[in-house]
C-alpha cells in the first residue's frame, strides 16, 4: 500500500458523491410513477462498481496481458450482438437487455481496447520507431469497434474511442514515412472540412450515408444555434441558460429552475453538468473541475512512474479516456463543442458507464500500487530501502520471496525475485533525524 494513490481514490469517491447529490436534486422534480428514481438506481449501480474496482485491485495487472484478447473479443462480440438483439432507445440501438438491467457494450469496449493495445504495443521497441506494418494490427483493432459503434448510430462514442487511443501511440517514435503520410492525410482532411464548410455541401455526405441527418443538424446547431433552434439549437440554448443562470454561487441545492421545470432535456445524463452548474454556480463547477484535474494528474503520474511499458500504456490510455470524456461533455454543455452523447464520468446517470469508470480507476490504482514489486537484485539495486535504524533487525534472506518456476509471466520482464513490502512508511521517514545512523547490510 506504500504506492497506493490516495488522492486518485478520494477524488473518485468525491466526484461520485457529487454526482449522486446532483441526481437526487434532478430526481426530486420528476414523477417516476412508483418506479425507482435515477438517484436510487445510480446508488444501486455504485455497489457493483465498487466491487469491480476492489476485484481489479486484488489482481496483479500483469495478468491482463493474458486477459487482454479474451476481454476484447467478448466486448467486440457484445457490439455485434447489439445489431441482432439490441434495445432501441431514442432512435439508437446501443443497449443489450439482460433482464435485470440494460448493458451498453460501447462503454466496455473502451477499456478493453486500451488494454489490448497496451499488450500489443508492449511487444514493440519504443526506440526503434513504428512503421506501417507495426500500425496495421492496432489500426484494425480500433477500426472494427469504431465502425460498429458508428453504425448504431453513435458518432460521439466512435470519435471518443479514436482520440482516447492517440496518446498511447505518441509514446513511440515513428518512421519518417509514417510522419509524412500522417501530415499529408491531416492536410487533406483539413482541406476537405474547409471546403464542406464554405460550400455548404453537407448534403453529399448525407446522400452517401456517411453522416446521419441528426448528426448534420448538430453541426449546423453548433455553428449557429439561434437559426437552427428547431433542429436542436433549443437544447443547446437551454443548457447555456442553465449554466449562466447559476452565476457565481448558484441558485442553491434543489433550486434549479431549468431542470426542475423541464426546460433542460437530458438533465440526468448528457447535460448533468448544466444542472449542477445552475444549482452550484461558477464556484461549484470550478470545484468539480478541480477534482477532475486532481484525478487526471495523478493518473498521469502513475503512467509516468510505472516501471514497465505495459502498465504505463494502460494508465496513459485510461487517463486519456477519462480526460476526453470530461473535455467533450463540458465543452458540449457550454456550447464549445457540438452535442454528442458522451456522459460526464461519475456525474451523469448510467450504470455501465459508472461500473467501467470505477474499473478504469481501479486499474490505474493497481498499476501504481505494484510499480516496485519486481527487481532483479533487490538488495544490491536498492540499498537505501534496506537501511535500518540500529534498533531494527536487518532483513533476512527469507524475506525475499522467490517466484516459482510456474509463474505465468515473461521472465525478461519479471525477474525471479519479488521485492517484499517490509516498511511501507519508509519513504515518509527518510529525512527524519532518527535515520541518520542507518547501516547498509552486505549484499549477497
Amino acid at each position: 500500500m506504500e504506492n497506493f494513490s490516495w488522492p486518485l481514490f478520494v477524488a473518485s469517491l468525491a466526484l461520485c458523491a457529487g454526482g449522486l447529490l446532483n441526481l437526487y436534486s434532478i430526481s426530486s422534480a420528476m414523477d417516476f410513477s412508483g418506479d425507482w428514481s435515477w438517484f436510487t438506481r445510480q446508488s444501486l449501480y455504485l455497489l457493483p462498481a465498487l466491487a469491480v474496482m476492489g476485484a481489479v485491485l486484488l489482481l496483479d495487472y500483469q495478468y491482463f496481458k493474458k486477459l487482454a484478447w479474451p476481454l476484447y473479443i467478448l466486448s467486440f462480440m457484445s457490439l455485434v450482438a447489439v445489431f441482432f438483439a439490441g434495445t432501441k432507445v431514442k432512435g439508437a440501438t446501443r443497449w443489450l437487455d439482460l433482464g435485470l438491467f440494460r448493458f451498453q457494450p460501447g462503454e466496455t469496449i473502451k477499456v478493453a481496447l486500451v488494454v489490448v493495445l497496451a499488450a500489443w504495443l508492449t511487444k514493440r521497441n519504443p526506440a526503434a520507431g513504428l512503421d506501417f506494418k507495426d500500425l496495421l494490427a492496432p489500426a484494425l483493432l480500433m477500426a472494427a469497434p469504431i465502425f460498429l459503434i458508428h453504425k448504431q448510430p453513435d458518432l460521439g462514442t466512435a470519435l471518443h474511442l479514436a482520440v482516447t487511443c492517440l496518446p498511447m501511440f505518441l509514446v513511440f517514435r515513428f518512421r519518417s514515412r509514417v510522419k509524412w503520410t500522417a501530415a499529408f492525410l491531416a492536410f487533406v482532411l483539413a482541406g476537405f472540412m474547409a471546403f464542406m464548410q464554405f460550400s455548404g455541401s453537407w448534403h453529399m455526405l448525407l446522400e452517401k450515408g456517411l453522416v446521419k441527418p441528426h448528426q448534420a443538424n448538430r453541426v449546423l446547431v453548433y455553428l449557429n444555434p439561434e437559426e437552427h433552434r428547431a433542429a436542436g439549437g433549443w437544447q443547446v440554448s437551454q443548457s447555456e441558460n442553465a449554466v449562466g443562470s447559476g452565476q457565481i454561487t448558484g441558485r442553491g441545492f434543489m433550486e434549479g429552475l431549468q431542470h426542475r421545470n423541464g426546460f433542460l432535456p437530458e438533465a440526468e445524463t448528457d447535460f448533468a453538468f448544466a444542472a449542477l452548474a445552475e444549482e452550484w454556480g461558477f464556484l461549484g463547477s470550478a470545484v468539480i473541475l478541480a477534482v477532475f484535474a486532481l484525478l487526471l494528474t495523478h493518473g498521469l503520474a502513475v503512467a509516468q512512474f510505472s516501471k514497465d511499458l505495459f502498465g504505463s500504456l494502460i494508465a496513459l490510455g485510461l487517463t486519456s479516456l477519462l480526460f476526453w470524456q470530461v473535455v467533450i461533455n463540458v465543452g458540449m454543455v457550454t456550447g464549445l463543442f457540438p452535442v454528442v452523447g458522451i456522459p460526464l464520468p461519475f456525474i451523469s446517470y448510467g450504470g455501465t458507464s459508472l461500473v467501467m469508470t470505477f474499473l478504469a480507476v481501479g486499474l490505474i490504482l493497481n498499476i501504481g500500487m505494484r510499480r516496485y514489486l519486481f527487481k532483479e537484485q533487490p538488495l544490491r539495486d536498492n540499498p537505501e530501502l534496506w537501511n535500518r535504524p540500529e534498533d531494527i533487525t536487518a532483513p533476512s534472506r527469507a524475506s525475499i520471496r522467490p517466484l516459482g518456476p510456474d509463474t505465468p509471466f515473461n521472465p525478461e520482464v519479471h525477474p525471479r525475485h519479488r521485492l517484499p513490502h517490509v516498511r511501507p512508511w519508509a519513504k515518509y521517514l527518510r529525512k527524519s533525524k532518527a535515520l541518520r545512523h542507518w547501516q547498509v547490510p552486505e549484499p549477497f
